[in-house]
């Protein structure tokens, strides 16, 4: 009986390692609880990649893969390490990435759809050490980085001082004391924000003035991934104190 209950322990085991997890997802890549309006499907699975635990791929509905992303599990943090494979929505790969420990490190190698090199950059430990890049056509043309993140006009610099001046604090707020308010949102293709979600809130007051701010900033520069620009999702924590 021991050893018979030790292997039903041994097989429920080696299907844990083995069994897959699909998970739905939209348009933004955020989880579904189901099909229903899914743009993107992954599957999570344990890797052959002896540099990683687990491997996440991404598909389209109709099976084309996406993306295929290794990574460890650090408590509830993804460490991504090993190859990463991105595509393009025709399905030919676009770009592969390495990492090690959280960190770009390694080759980047991206590619046209008719296959000629569009970038290759050399990182180490996240710092780039060299890069290049050509056209459609095979040209070299003048470096870009590969991901250029949101920003607002001028910085973070200017963006503090842009708060400073416009954001009203309640009188009765006492002297000394931090509230903060978090927002996310959405800055478009063209840097115009929208859909202004509030992820840790405050009273009222606090929450309405900060939703108020963020709709009356200026345009935003876009993100932008490999000269495109892009629609990304931006948090903001904001802090009143007198």
């Amino acid at each position: 009986m021991k050893h018979f209950i030790l292997s039903l322990l041994f097989t429920a085991f080696s299907f844990s390692l083995c069994a897959q997890d699909t998970i739905y997802m939209d348009k933004d890549f955020q989880n579904l609880d189901s099909k229903r309006n899914a743009e993107y499907f992954k599957i999570i699975s344990p890797t052959p990649d002896k540099n990683a635990e687990f491997l996440r791929t991404t598909y389209l509905l109709d099976g084309t893969k996406q993306a295929e992303q290794s990574y460890d599990l650090k408590g509830e943090v993804k460490v991504y390490n090993g190859m990463h494979k991105h595509y393009y929505e025709s399905g030919e790969l676009f770009y592969q990435l390495e990492f090690k420990n959280g960190k770009k490190h390694g080759n980047l190698i991206a590619y046209w759809k008719n296959g000629r090199k569009r970038r290759h950059d050399v990182f180490k430990r996240d710092k780039l050490m060299q890069g290049k890049v050509w056209n459609s056509q095979g040209e070299e043309i003048n470096y870009f980085k590969h991901y250029i993140p949101a920003s607002f006009p001028g910085e973070e610099e200017n963006l503090y001082a842009f708060l400073k001046e416009h954001i009203y604090i309640p009188q009765e707020q006492k002297q000394g004391i931090a509230v903060k308010v978090t927002l996310i949102f959405t800055i478009n293709t063209e840097g115009y924000l929208s859909e202004i979600q509030i992820v840790e809130g405050a009273p009222h007051r606090y929450n309405a003035e900060a939703v108020r701010v963020v709709s009356n900033m200026p345009k935003w520069k876009p993100t932008r991934h490999f000269g495109k620009a892009m629609a990304t999702r931006y948090t903001l924590p904001i802090i009143f104190q007198k």
